[in-house]
């Protein structure tokens, strides 16, 4: 029985490198609001993201399709426990969306200097990033 709505799970990092949780992994049905939450406009701000004064950007959008036959929750924990900093939880929202045939939404601007995003600079075109194979090896395998 399919669910009644797409689910977003995605990887948001903070604008400032310094604090204790840079990076935070979440997963939701509305995603623009749940950022805004996150950002302070909106009530319903997370506990673990409430005390970083600055701002939270995304990163990584993985959509989980409401035909689901997929369980959200261990994929979630396969992305949280498997990768630890910026540079490897990116690389393994790519893992992911590869492993599980997600569509991936990636940010296009890289402010937080990812180098795995960094692959992706040439591929922009009208709003979306065009990968072959390679780039998807690229993006999973860049050190």
């Amino acid at each position: 029985m399919p669910k009644e709505r797409d689910l977003y799970l995605y990887l948001i990092a903070h604008n400032v490198k310094e604090i204790k949780t840079h990076t935070y992994i979440g997963c939701v049905e509305h995603f623009s609001i749940r950022l805004q939450q996150h950002n302070g406009l909106r009530s319903g701000r997370p506990r673990i993201t409430k005390r970083a004064a600055g701002y939270w950007e995304p990163l990584i959008v993985l959509k989980i399709p409401k035909e689901r036959k997929l369980n959200s929750k261990k994929i979630k924990h396969e992305w949280k426990q498997s990768s630890r900093g910026l540079e490897s939880r990116v690389k393994k929202g790519f893992v992911l969306a590869r492993k599980y045939n997600l569509t991936c939404y990636v940010t296009e601007s890289n402010r937080n200097g990812v180098h795995a995003l960094d692959v992706l600079k040439s591929k922009w075109k009208d709003g979306k990033a065009h990968v072959t194979d390679a780039d998807w090896d690229k993006l999973v395998c860049n050190d």
